[in-house]
């Protein structure tokens, strides 16, 4: 039994078919994963400029890092629209 023009013709269309699908899943999948990149660069970006890696955060007192850290999460929570609970 032999395949007729026809029916490689339908093969053609399905394995096409398949191979769009599978590709659009994957180019969805990049594009998360790129935005997902473009987020984590980011948050590493704005923890470089942070008063928290500056030296001179290293000899505060353990009383005055924790009101840092604490002044800098608050205003890391305003900018992405987070409440935190006190």
């Amino acid at each position: 039994m032999s395949l007729t023009a026809n029916d490689l013709l339908e093969i053609r269309t399905v394995v096409r078919e398949e191979v769009n699908e599978a590709v659009a899943t994957i180019d969805g999948k990049l594009k998360a994963i790129e935005n997902d990149v473009k987020e984590i660069y980011k948050m590493i970006s704005g923890l470089q400029h942070s008063g928290i890696t500056k030296p001179s955060f290293k000899k505060l007192t353990i009383e005055n890092k924790l009101l840092r850290l604490n002044t800098e999460l608050i205003e890391a929570a305003k900018q992405v629209g987070i409440t935190l609970p006190r």
